[in-house]
């Protein structure tokens, strides 16, 4: 499936939070999108699940501009994980990752169904939790339960927003491995937002880095993880070093923190 995205801007009122983001995503890999906070990542994932409507361009999924889809239609064969999931009642574990079967076939659950749902639940490693709350868990475990609930609906295009933030480093580490093979596997297009430099640099095959309301850097972690680009987006100091054939951010604890740390200090006595 082909998503490309044509001179799409996003605002609320007089500002600006991206403008001509031009992107084709049509492989199936893992995608990061990076960059500082506000940089509107998560704006612009919004608006490629049709959450939110971009005040100039247009997104085309397969040719079809994403504003003739209607939702049902379009989670199909787009799904989305957002990046908390709140839930004031109790479902059961299997009963909320069989939500993921309902655009394809309403509240009329077969077998094939719910097996489809049993072996992502296992995926995620959490086949022991099947018949508890889905209130009862950690925010850990729901993350993990979304993701087994999102790939149950079988997508095409996957999207997560910050998938990992809610781990520890052991299934960070195995989630992003897990979605990185899915998308091999499955011919999915993945794409996640990610603070953490390190963990893309490892797993993504594609980064996307959003700086100044555009696209600043498109490529490979080689490509785009460079000195340059992450002193400009984060203002901070690094080297990159190399780690089972990837780049490893190690970052410097430099002079320019500490001038941040002073300024912000001083504001906060005044």
């Amino acid at each position: 499936m082909e998503v490309r995205l044509e001179n799409v801007a996003f605002s609320y009122g007089e500002e600006n939070i991206f403008e001509n983001v031009n992107l084709t995503l049509d492989k199936p890999e893992l995608i990061c999108i990076l960059g500082p906070n506000g940089a509107g990542k998560s704006t612009l994932m919004h608006c490629m699940n049709k959450l939110k409507t971009p005040t100039e361009g247009d997104i085309f999924i397969d040719g079809k501009n994403l504003k003739e889809f209607s939702l049902k239609e379009l989670a199909k064969f787009v799904s989305f994980v957002p990046h908390t999931e709140d839930t004031t009642f109790s479902m059961s574990v299997l009963d909320t990752v069989l939500m993921g079967r309902m655009p394809h076939v309403g509240m009329s659950m077969s077998p094939i169904d719910i097996q489809i749902a049993i072996e992502n639940i296992k995926l995620l490693g959490m086949e022991r939790f099947s018949m508890h709350g889905f209130d009862e868990l950690s925010a850990g475990q729901h993350q993990k339960i979304m993701i087994a609930r999102s790939l149950t609906q079988e997508p095409k295009l996957m999207l997560l927003d910050e998938p990992t933030a809610n781990l520890d480093v052991k299934y960070q580490m195995l989630v992003m491995r897990l979605l990185r093979d899915v998308a091999r596997l499955k011919n999915i297009t993945v794409v996640t937002i990610c603070h953490d430099l390190n963990v893309t640099a490892k797993y993504a095959d594609r980064v996307i880095m959003l700086f100044d309301h555009h696209i600043y850097s498109d490529g490979t972690p080689e490509e785009v993880l460079t000195k340059d680009n992450i002193t400009l987006l984060y203002g901070v100091q690094c080297d990159i070093l190399e780690m089972q054939g990837r780049p490893l951010i190690a970052l410097l604890d430099g002079d320019e923190l500490d001038s941040h740390l002073e300024e912000n200090l001083s504001v906060h006595d005044d």
